[in-house]
């Protein structure tokens, strides 16, 4: 991973970072509400104070950076606008 140290340590301090494997979120699934969304498998965060929480980053890496803005820096991820490559 190639976040900073300090960053990495900032986030597991206040949360878990773990992965939802395909059979747990199929585990989920069987046994959802009608009226909710299913599961995907992925990476997550949770506070370990179990407030909050996110699901279904395509990588580690990402739901290190969404728990740092959101939970470290309490602010929203930047936005990311698209850069017009001029030739």
């Amino acid at each position: 991973m190639w976040l900073p140290s300090n960053i990495v340590s900032a986030v597991d301090e206040i949360a878990r970072i773990y992965y939802i494997n395909g059979f747990e979120a199929q585990a989920w699934n069987a046994v959802r509400h009608e009226n909710e969304l299913r599961m995907l498998s992925g990476w997550c965060w949770t506070t370990k104070k179990g407030n909050r929480h996110r699901y279904g980053f395509k990588t580690i890496t990402v739901a290190y950076r969404d728990a740092w803005y959101e939970l470290v820096q309490e602010t929203s991820t930047p936005i990311v606008r698209r850069i017009r490559a001029v030739s």
